[in-house]
C-alpha cells in the first residue's frame, strides 16, 4: 500500500505504540495479535484488516519470533526501514525489561501453589487470546470452499506432525498457482466477449 509521506505515521509514534503494547502482550507470539490489531487497525487507522492480515501471515512464515517479526515488518510497510527500527526497538526493549522482572520474581517465588496456580491461569488465557487470532485470521483468508479446504488439509498435516516450513512451501505455490489460473480465466473470458462483438450488457436484466 502506497502512503505519501504526509499520511505515514510518526517514528515516534510508531515506536510509542509498539512500546505500549510489548508490556501487556502476555503470550507472545500469535496471542500479541488481537492487541495488534486495535491499536493498528482500530486505534490508529494505519492499516485495515487485509492489510495486517498479510503482515501478520509474512511474520508467522518468518523464522523467529512472531511478534518481532512483526513488528518490524509493520514498521518497514508504514515507513521503511526507519519505521522497521523504531518499531522494533519499541517492540524489544520493554519486553527484555519484563522478561528480567518476571525470572527474578519467579526464580524466587517458584515453589509457592499460589505462583503455580497464576502460571496455570496465564496459560488457559493465552489458549483463549490464541483462539480468537485463528477466529479473526481466518475469517479474512477463508473465503471460499477451496481456501477452506486447504486450511483444513494443513491442519490435519500438522497433527500427523508434517514439518511447518512445507506447508507454507506447499501454501505459497497453492496460491500462486490458484491465482495464475483465475487471471487467464478473466482473461479468456473478456477475449471472448470481445470477439462476439456485442453489447453484453443485456445479460444484467436476465
Amino acid at each position: 500500500m502506497d502512503r505519501s509521506q504526509s499520511s505515514s505515521p510518526r517514528l515516534l509514534s510508531l515506536f510509542w505504540s509498539f512500546l505500549k503494547l510489548a508490556p501487556v502482550s502476555f503470550g507472545g507470539g500469535y496471542a500479541t495479535f488481537p492487541a495488534l490489531e486495535r491499536e493498528i487497525v482500530t486505534s490508529r487507522k494505519w492499516m485495515n484488516e487485509e492489510e495486517l492480515q498479510e503482515t501478520l501471515s509474512l511474520a508467522s512464515a518468518a523464522p523467529g519470533g512472531v511478534a518481532i517479526n512483526a513488528s518490524f515488518l509493520i514498521g518497514y510497510r508504514l515507513r521503511g526501514l526507519k519505521g522497521s527500527a523504531a518499531a522494533a526497538i519499541g517492540a524489544i526493549v520493554p519486553t527484555c525489561l519484563v522478561v528480567i522482572g518476571l525470572f527474578l520474581l519467579y526464580h524466587k517465588f517458584s515453589d509457592s501453589l499460589k505462583v503455580k496456580g497464576v502460571l496455570r491461569g496465564i496459560g488457559w488465557g493465552i489458549v483463549a487470546m490464541i483462539l480468537y487470532t485463528v477466529f479473526r485470521l481466518g475469517r479474512i483468508s477463508i473465503k471460499d470452499t477451496l481456501t477452506l479446504a486447504v486450511a483444513i488439509i494443513s491442519l490435519i498435516l500438522l497433527f500427523i506432525e508434517t514439518h511447518p516450513l512445507w506447508l507454507i512451501a506447499g501454501g505459497a505455490v497453492f496460491g500462486a498457482v490458484a491465482t495464475h489460473g483465475g487471471d487467464r480465466s478473466v482473461k479468456s473470458l473478456q477475449k471472448r466477449q470481445s470477439k462476439g462483438g456485442a453489447d453484453s450488457s443485456y445479460m444484467y436484466f436476465i
